[in-house]
């Protein structure tokens, strides 16, 4: 592995640009299409590998700095995740999300 993924990853930006390299095109295309109701569902399967691999529970700055982006006062790793998960999805929603064509 790359010593980038070793380091602890900031800030949201990092975080979802990492995602993103390490998605393929399928599952980017099935993020963006997805609802954002199918985004809490997504949270409770892929959001224990998020909060496992950017270490959400003892990351403090990404932790600061979720809870700032998202104006709050405090946040459980399990909420973060679904902020990368929904930023991920917003990002995603500029590039891949499936048009019919006429």
């Amino acid at each position: 592995m790359n010593e980038i993924k070793n380091v602890f990853l900031k800030n949201i930006d990092d975080v979802v640009d990492r995602l993103i390299s390490e998605l393929s095109f399928k599952d980017k295309t099935k993020i963006a299409n997805m609802s954002e109701v199918d985004l809490v569902k997504l949270n409770m399967s892929w959001g224990i590998y998020i909060r496992n691999e950017f270490r959400l529970e003892g990351n403090d700055p990404l932790l600061k700095s979720l809870i700032s982006y998202a104006g709050v006062n405090a946040m459980t790793p399990e909420q973060a995740s679904y902020i990368i998960i929904k930023e991920l999805w917003e990002k995603l929603q500029n590039s891949h999300v499936l048009k019919i064509v006429k």
